[in-house]
């Protein structure tokens, strides 16, 4: 029975430890992605600030504010969850403070008995009587003990008042700064808000003016569909070609096997193509915003960056195609063992077929819309043919 009762302990104990850690990890966590979705929303504020430089009005400018509101909306969530973790945080200091203070309460009732006691017994003629009193001399000497011993657990419960006044002050300051910290929190999310409504404005006010241009928007999307199919073409060829001269995933060589399997290892851990980027269209479907009854499908990510960007390779590999398109500039497709990266929509390409790249190896700069002052880059992912969100392998997604 005993046994099993200190089983059911120690396994209560474990419980609320582990419930303790996950509680702080949590919190530490919810504070990481706050972070980062202000440096996404701060990166978005730099793009527009460069589109509104520009008189032209462009699907990119839409698609960063989009983005931004997108931002905004996941920074209130945030925000939200986080007040409701210091709501629990006050919870708890409103209880540590009640139990404290019971527990103050008993130790100064217990010191009061004692000191009382002592007034009693303060003549040292009378404690000198009570041992002489004794029946032996080991009565004596408990009886001496027993006073000395008593002195020791005044004392005792004098220092434990301490502590517990002590230990009242500071959650009492702990749930002052939580409070503060609600307060500011609350004041964020309001104003977070009114910039959510100032934006969706925008967005509204930046449709109705896309719409009056819908002949030029549709010719645009049109080129961005026969782009995305040239370049499907160019990798089905790619691979093609590949298979005549016995290259296929079947006959790798050993190096190569390596660079694929470390590619698939990295799945959610490669670099960014650039420095700095926010993604603006994401992988899957999607309606161009302005035209109803257009669907298209990205087959990657639309990475937003500022107008000096430097595009990069995620990942060791042989650069098997460097090829213009219409609608989107240069592309450089790039193989890893069974995996091809795609990089298009950039200029100025400082490689060609055949070269041994690293990652981090500088490829090109993402190419300038002047019209709208916006660069953007198109990264692809693929498993020989088939298309690979590349959310799911970039870090930091």
């Amino acid at each position: 029975m005993k046994t099993t009762i200190r089983k059911l302990i120690i396994l209560f104990v474990i419980l609320v430890i582990s419930f303790g850690s996950g509680y702080t990890q949590t919190k530490e966590e919810l504070q990481k992605r706050k972070q980062k979705t202000e440096e996404e929303l701060k990166l978005t504020n730099q793009l527009l600030q460069e589109t509104e430089k520009s008189k032209s009005i462009g699907l990119n400018r839409l698609l960063i504010i989009k983005k931004r509101i997108s931002l905004r909306e996941q920074l209130i969530n945030e925000i939200s969850r986080e007040v409701s973790i210091i709501d629990k945080e006050i919870e708890e200091n409103q209880e540590n403070i009640k139990r404290l203070e019971a527990e103050l309460k008993l130790l100064k009732e217990e010191y009061a008995k004692m000191i009382y006691f002592a007034y009693k017994n303060r003549s040292n003629y009378d404690r000198l009587m009570f041992v002489l009193a004794a029946e032996d001399f080991n009565q004596a000497y408990r009886r001496m003990k027993y006073f000395q011993q008593y002195s020791k657990y005044r004392q005792k419960q004098a220092q434990k008042i301490i502590e517990a006044q002590k230990n009242i002050e500071y959650e009492t300051e702990q749930l002052a700064e939580r409070r503060e910290d609600k307060i500011r929190l609350l004041s964020s999310k309001e104003r977070e808000r009114a910039n959510l409504s100032a934006e969706k404005v925008k967005e509204n006010s930046e449709l109705i003016r896309l719409k009056q241009r819908e002949f030029e928007l549709r010719k645009k999307v049109e080129e961005k569909r026969k782009a995305m199919e040239q370049i499907k073409n160019a990798i089905a060829e790619l691979i093609a070609r590949e298979a005549k001269e016995n290259k296929t995933f079947k006959s790798l060589t050993a190096n190569e096997e390596l660079i694929s399997q470390g590619f698939k290892n990295a799945k959610g851990k490669l670099k960014w193509p650039i420095d700095n980027g926010i993604v603006i269209r994401e992988f899957g479907p999607y309606v161009p915003a302005g035209l109803k009854g257009v669907k298209m499908h990205n087959d990657g990510v639309d990475i937003g960056t500022s107008i000096d960007a430097k595009v990069k390779i995620i990942y060791e590999g042989e650069v098997k195609t460097v090829m213009a398109i219409p609608g989107a500039n240069m592309a450089v497709i790039v193989r890893h063992g069974h995996y091809l990266t795609l990089y298009s929509n950039i200029v100025n390409v400082r490689v060609k077929p055949g070269d041994r790249i690293y990652e981090g190896h500088y490829i090109g700069d993402v190419y300038v819309d002047e019209s709208e002052r916006s660069a953007t880059l198109h990264l692809g992912i693929y498993e020989e043919t088939q298309v690979l969100n590349p959310k799911n392998w970039l870090s930091g997604m």
